[in-house]
């Protein structure tokens, strides 16, 4: 048995044993039936070299494959198998410790979800590969395999901290575009340009144009002139309001831009939109590049 001591970070202060009880690989066969399981000894964490299957925990039916690890806590229900057109192959290990949770805590696996996914295996087939080898019931065993236990999880918690920071930087970039695009829907009738609209959000040209490039795949000044359409494409149908009164209402004084403009995105002129046009929903664009913050 071998005993932790944990200082800093989510373990802090905790003192976890660890024992590792088995460690084996296996490709199922695809007729392989279905493992129940509530062993209240010990747990077991799996990761899925190749194939797919079934996982199901806490009353859920998850489909798990290649890249995906998941944690069976002693204790608790289980029932999974390989799905039989493409059976999964894992290494798996059984364990003792005396808190699992505040061990895996860190990594993303929780009783309530016991799964999380790997981009990228590469990080882990070495190590896992050598605590196969470890497991060879010689008289280091359980130092080595503790070890080799020890450095996966290790890369387990670098990997769910590099998520998390992803998530991080992904959730301030769409608050940034979320901010940007508030302020021009409130402030379209203004001439506003791309750097009026940079400056009035504290953000420069250059980045505002590539979050709006990978975010919402247009440019800041496309999205601007689209929206002003939307608006126009509204009152067109809504009201008796003269054309030209239209183009300034959303902020474009030159009426024959303004056509040109509308015939871009609409493929029609604003005449033939009012005549004729049954379109739902002009603002439906906002929707399908999930910006739609009126």
């Amino acid at each position: 048995m071998i005993h932790l001591d944990i200082e800093g970070g989510a373990l802090a202060n905790e003192e976890l044993s660890l024992r590792i009880q088995r460690v084996g690989q296996e490709h199922c066969d695809p007729k392989k039936r279905h493992e129940m399981r509530k062993w209240d000894m010990y747990s077991s964490l799996h990761f899925v070299l190749y194939g797919s299957g079934t996982l199901y925990a806490n009353g859920k039916k998850t489909m798990l494959s290649k890249g995906d690890v998941f944690l069976l806590f002693a204790g608790r229900e289980y029932e999974y198998y390989p799905v039989s057109h493409d059976p999964w192959s894992y290494i798996w290990i059984d364990f003792r410790s005396s808190d699992v949770e505040a061990m895996f805590a860190p990594c993303g696996l929780t009783p309530e979800k016991p799964f999380i996914h790997l981009s990228d295996l590469s990080a882990f087939i070495e190590l896992l590969k050598d605590l196969y080898e470890a497991y060879d019931a010689s008289s280091i065993q359980q130092i080595r395999c503790s070890a080799y236990f020890l450095l996966i999880l290790g890369e387990l918690i670098k990997h769910t901290g590099r998520l998390r920071q992803e998530r991080g930087e992904s959730s301030v970039r769409q608050r940034h575009i979320r901010d940007i695009v508030t302020y021009m829907n409130n402030n379209y009738r203004l001439p506003l340009t791309v750097q009026d609209v940079a400056t009035n959000n504290h953000i420069s040209v250059g980045r505002m144009m590539t979050l709006f490039a990978e975010s919402v795949g247009m440019s800041p000044l496309t999205y601007l002139n689209r929206f002003r359409v939307s608006v126009a494409c509204e009152m067109l149908k809504k009201t008796n309001v003269p054309i030209g009164d239209i183009a300034y209402a959303v902020g474009v004084e030159d009426r024959l831009y303004f056509s040109r403009l509308f015939k871009k995105y609409k493929g029609v002129s604003p005449r033939e939109y009012r005549a004729n046009s049954d379109e739902a929903d002009p603002y439906a664009w906002l929707k399908e590049h999930n910006v739609d913050f009126r």
